[in-house]
């Protein structure tokens, strides 16, 4: 019976894998009692969310603050509950800024591609503002 180490050493692997997406997965299944009505898109996006947020977000401020496993895991929880309330204004605020830096963007490299029959600008001198 040489398949049993193996077995435990694969499903140990497999839980210390697993174990960051804990905190996010039950956080955002407690969020989803509080939203009634839910299809299933919405009820995806959320657990999505929240496993994310809790699972790389909540571990790199516990790195950068120093918090102990413990608490990294209790803000996990709460962020994975709560994630899913952010989700669409930060959406919107991400579409809204990607928006308006593509079209700053667009309205700049006009102003340094020269059009044709335009003179040019000339620099100005000191003093001049």
């Amino acid at each position: 019976m040489h398949w049993k180490p193996a077995l435990l050493e694969i499903l140990d692997g497999l839980r210390h894998w697993l174990e960051p997406f804990v905190p996010g997965a039950v956080g955002a299944a407690i969020g989803q009692m509080w939203e009634p009505g839910l299809g299933w898109r919405d009820r995806l996006a959320q657990w999505t969310v929240g496993v994310t947020f809790a699972a790389f977000l909540v571990p790199a401020a516990g790195h950068v603050f120093h918090w102990p496993l413990p608490l990294i895991n209790a803000v996990g929880f709460v962020v994975g509950t709560l994630a899913f309330k952010a989700y669409k204004p930060l959406r919107e605020a991400f579409i809204a800024g990607a928006s308006g830096g593509l079209k700053l963007f667009f309205t700049n490299l006009g102003s340094w591609v020269p059009r044709r029959g335009a003179a040019p600008v000339p620099p100005p001198t000191e003093g001049e503002g």
